[in-house]
């Protein structure tokens, strides 16, 4: 996948989404005793839309954050703290 269809991919309004287009969550598998860029070649080799994927009813769109060093661990304890907070 090239980065010009990447930012294609990445571009494309949650509602303009079609469920055909997309992966299914639970079809996607890592074999997580590879190396990262191995993870990552496998990862982008099954989705269609690595941005946006089938799951359950639901069409889930994410983003990625460009220039920060937090992890996407780092971003979890924090929306964890957020909703403890909240209730």
């Amino acid at each position: 996948m090239t980065m010009e269809r990447l930012s294609e991919l990445q571009k494309i309004p949650i509602m303009e989404l079609q469920r055909e287009d997309l992966s299914d969550a639970d079809e996607i598998v890592i074999d997580t005793s590879k190396s990262r860029n191995q993870r990552v070649q496998s990862f982008l080799g099954q989705m269609k839309n690595p941005f946006a994927q089938n799951v359950g009813e639901y069409i889930l769109q994410v983003g990625y954050a460009q220039g920060t060093k937090e992890t996407l661990d780092d971003r979890m304890v924090q929306l964890v703290r957020k909703q403890t907070a909240i209730m």
